[in-house]
This record gives structure tokens, sequence and C-alpha cells, in this order.
């Protein structure tokens, strides 16, 4: 726990400069590096270690996510330049667990590309008040969802992708989450009941992103994606919330509801 303390002592302040403070194109080069490091634990799932294959996954990752990030307009033709090189990479093995094993890469390279949306937020109107509120909120729903779960937990949420999680947990994170995210909206000087909206969406496919990254580690037989973040985990286990919740919240920028 104390490790986990002092670590979050150290984040969170660092994620509030790049949000709030520092120019946008920092937290863009932070988010590329980040998405290459959750990109590098995803490959390294197995405990195999990082081989010529998935360097080769590595290289063209670090190609798309640069693409993506910084010139959005041409992803899609970076998107199929990559997909076309990871089908040359597949030509190495015609053995079916080879093949899977290289879509398995592939597939890494497109969720780690959900983190980019964050930096799109921000580049909306209002975008970094929006995108602290989506951070806050679901720190706080997986904060209320932790200790409501284990006081009133009951029912599973989900018994064989994630046995600690229960129904009443994620009702009470979801729920204080979101009134969390509320309350911050008068301190960002944005509309509470937009911010409501915010917080709300990004609690419910919060929960989402956490079962599907749970789902990969329960195939791996891993409690965690790695140990890089002392009481915390991997990159994917401390953004696996974060990353379908910065992707559904753009979305709903993109439908103007906000």
């Amino acid at each position: 726990m104390i490790k986990r303390i002092v670590s979050a002592v150290i984040l969170i302040p660092i994620v509030v400069w790049l949000v709030l403070f520092a120019n946008g194109i920092y937290f863009g080069v932070a988010l590329l590096f980040i998405g290459l490091a959750a990109l590098f634990e995803w490959l390294n799932m197995d405990s195999k270690g990082i081989n010529t294959i998935k360097t080769a996954y590595l290289s063209i990752g670090a190609f798309f996510l640069f693409v993506f990030i910084f010139y959005k307009h041409y992803a899609i033709y970076a998107l199929l330049l990559t997909f076309t090189v990871h089908l040359i990479i597949s030509f190495s093995s015609v053995k079916k667990d080879d093949v899977l094993e290289k879509y398995f890469m592939f597939s890494g390279i497109l969720y780690v590309s959900l983190y980019p949306f964050l930096y799109f937020i921000m580049q909306e109107k209002d975008g970094r008040g929006v995108l602290m509120i989506l951070f806050i909120s679901v720190w706080a729903g997986d904060t209320f969802a932790f200790f409501c779960g284990k006081r009133f937990g009951k029912h599973k949420l989900a018994k064989v992708i994630s046995p600690k999680k229960t129904v009443e947990g994620g009702i009470c994170g979801v729920v204080l989450g979101s009134l969390f995210g509320m309350l911050f909206a008068y301190f960002f000087h944005l509309q509470p009941m937009k911010m409501l909206i915010v917080a709300f969406v990004a609690n419910i496919t919060g929960i989402l992103g956490d079962l599907a990254e749970s789902v990969i580690k329960r195939a791996f037989n891993k409690k965690d994606s790695s140990n890089i973040i002392p009481g915390h985990g991997g990159i994917l286990d401390r953004l696996d919330s974060i990353a379908f919740a910065g992707f559904f919240v753009y979305i709903i920028t993109l439908w103007k509801i906000l």
C-alpha cells in the first residue's frame, strides 16, 4: 500500500501538469512513449522476452502511434501500411499458433491506439478541463468501487474475468465517480450537467476497459502487465480504464453533446 501511495503522489502531479499547464505537444510526446511502453508490455505478456518479431511490431507500432498522434488526418493510410507490414511479417510461418500470435501482437498496436484520443480531447473546446474531469472521475470511481466493493460487495461482476470486482462496487464507483466529476466542473468553470455526462460515460466505459485488459492477463495467467509502477503494476494496468474512457468521451465530443 505504501508503494502504491508513493507512486500516486509522484505521478498525479505530473499528469495534472501535462493536462492543465504544459504545452500540448509535451502531452502528445508523453502519450507516444507511454503507448510504446504499453505495447512492450502487451508483446511481453508471454514473459518470453523481446525477439526480432516483437521488435518489428514495436517499430511499426511506433510509426503508427506517431502518425496518429501528430498527423491524424493520415492515420487511415498509416494503419493500412502498418497492417500490410504485419501481413508480410506473417509470411514467416504458416503454423496456426504462430499466425494467431502475430495477430495478437498486431491487436496490441490497435489497443494502445486508444491512448491518442486523450490528446484529441485536449484539442477540443475546453479540452483540458474535460480531460482533467475524465481523469479525476475515473480515479475517484476506481477508489470508491474498491472500498465499496470490500464493504458491501456480494454479487460478482465478472467472476471468471476479475473475481474481486462486484456489482455493488461497480455501481458505487460509477455513481460517486460521476458526482465527483460534476463537482469538479465548478472548479474548471465547466457546465456541471455536461461534466456529469462525461464522468458517467468515463466510469461506465472505464469498467469495460478494466475487464478487457483483465481478459488478456487471465489468458496469460498474469496478475499485472509488468511491475514498472511500484504498487500499481504496469502501464496497461494503470490506463486500462482511461483508454476506454478517453475513446468514448471523445466520441461524445464529436456528437456535440458537450
